[in-house]
């Protein structure tokens, strides 16, 4: 199954939980990556200038002192390829490309999930990829260029005013099992389906959110 359709499914999934019953919640968070713990000020200083920070949009459903989310944070930036001739290296031309983090997790609310002072604890697991941002440059857009697996687990705190509610979280990151591909081709007559590992992606040791949600 491809990102895409686990994304989908899982999204699909919540909201129909939430429609049904509990607490939706919807938000847009930063995610900062480390190998070592940082302190708040160099935290707060980095989330300030943007530095390695992933962001993008999360959501959640609160089940009383449960809750289950699905989070997504992106960084897009421009990077040039190369080719090598047999003599020298050549640019291959500049491409918009987009490193993304996408989790499914739990929490263990220690009070009700909007509760004023909302301390919890967390588990997940989730994948960090590259690919390129845009399809018509993406020559296999089902697979990104390089991933990995992994989970994760943390804790963190949040203040609730009312439907509005502001958090900080940190979970260690543990990488899994390598990220396999397929590629289907064809020969005119017979279509052929290969299986592959991807590229690892390098993952931290520590990922630190801040992030606001409306709760619905």
């Amino acid at each position: 199954m491809t990102t895409k359709k686990i994304l989908a499914f899982a999204l699909i999934a919540i909201l129909a939980v939430g429609a049904a019953s509990a607490q939706l919640a919807f938000g847009w968070s930063g995610a900062l990556y480390a190998e070592d713990e940082m302190g708040w000020d160099e935290q707060m200083a980095q989330f300030r200038n943007g530095e390695g920070v992933f962001t993008g949009p999360f959501v959640e459903l609160g089940l009383g002192k449960l809750a289950l989310g699905l989070s997504m944070n992106f960084s897009q930036y421009t990077d040039e390829f190369f080719y090598y001739d047999g003599n020298t290296w050549n640019s291959a031309g500049s491409y918009e490309m987009l490193d993304y983090d996408v989790a499914l997790y739990a929490q263990a609310h220690f009070f009700r999930y909007d509760s004023f002072l909302d301390p919890f604890l967390e588990a997940g697991f989730g994948m960090m990829a590259t690919d390129f941002a845009n399809d018509y440059d993406d020559p296999d857009s089902e697979n990104p260029l390089r991933a990995t697996g992994y989970f994760e687990a943390g804790a963190g705190i949040g203040v609730n005013l009312g439907s509005l509610g502001v958090f900080w979280k940190i979970n260690y990151m543990f990488p899994g099992e390598p990220v396999t591909a397929e590629y289907t081709y064809s020969d005119g007559t017979t279509t052929y389906t290969n299986t592959y590992e991807l590229e690892q992606y390098p993952l931290s040791k520590l990922k630190t959110y801040i992030g606001v949600k409306l709760i619905l």
